[in-house]
């Protein structure tokens, strides 16, 4: 069974993110005008996801189907290596279990906390402009950064691990079967997008899977991935059909 620790959950209440927006040394960034910030309203909207763990978390605001801005937000004894895994397994718990194909974000010149997450997790500038963040009196420039699904499957920590789970039982049926194909060799690239793949299956986010698969594999040069049946679910990878159910799968068929 596909087993996926991670160090944050989803939250229906702004609770505890309220404490941590309104905390001395994070408010300042978090613009909004004078007075404490409530999330109360984006956080009980759920079109928007809010993810914690200690010490903070991040709000993905839905901006369109698929596109979410996130808002990071820790206190200060959180930041650092906490609030980086913090924010990956928030990554990764977004892009397996929702619509999301696209992440942004913005930073605020001077927000050295912020850039920091931004470059942990591989962000990419997309432009900047000046002068219209509120920090005090004065008005910042900001940095407009991106992450696409593709982006984030390329270099995400763990998905290699789901994709290795995967090969390993499916080699294993295949060895246990006369005449079946044979593995193809050790690929961590195909680790990599696979253990995507089935994160985002076992997530139940089944047609995001597929289509995020096909596009990766049409241009690395391995075979599609078939939809057969909806329920249960049962695939066609090509050299063999699986049924997958419960976070795990059968092998129906070894070609």
């Amino acid at each position: 069974m596909l087993h996926v620790k991670l160090s944050v959950c989803r939250e229906f209440s702004a609770e505890r993110v309220n404490a941590v927006v309104n905390h001395p040394e994070v408010r300042p960034w978090v613009g909004g005008g004078e007075g404490p910030v409530d999330l109360t309203p984006l956080v009980a909207n759920p079109a928007n996801v809010l993810l914690t763990g200690e010490g903070g978390g991040v709000l993905f605001q839905c901006l369109a189907p698929g596109l979410y801005e996130a808002h990071c937000q820790f206190l200060p004894e959180a930041r650092g290596p906490q609030s980086i895994q913090a924010v990956k397994d928030a990554l990764r718990w977004l892009f397996t279990s929702s619509d999301a194909v696209q992440i942004v974000t913005k930073v605020p010149a001077g927000n050295k906390a912020a850039l920091g997450l931004v470059r942990a997790i591989h962000g990419q500038k997309l432009f900047e402009r000046e002068k219209v963040w509120p920090v005090g009196d004065e008005l910042q420039g900001v940095g407009y950064y991106s992450l696409t699904l593709m982006q984030w499957a390329g270099k995400a920590d763990g998905l290699a691990v789901s994709g290795q789970w995967f090969h390993d039982k499916l080699e294993a049926a295949k060895a246990a079967t006369a005449g079946a194909l044979p593995p193809h060799d050790d690929d961590p690239a195909h680790d990599q997008y696979v253990g995507a793949t089935i994160e985002m299956i076992a997530a139940g986010q089944v047609e995001k899977a597929l289509n995020f698969y096909n596009r990766w594999a049409i241009f690395a040069g391995y075979g599609p991935i078939a939809l057969i049946a909806t329920n249960p679910l049962v695939l066609d990878i090509g050299d063999a059909i699986l049924a997958v159910r419960d976070r795990d799968f059968d092998v129906l068929l070894c070609r």
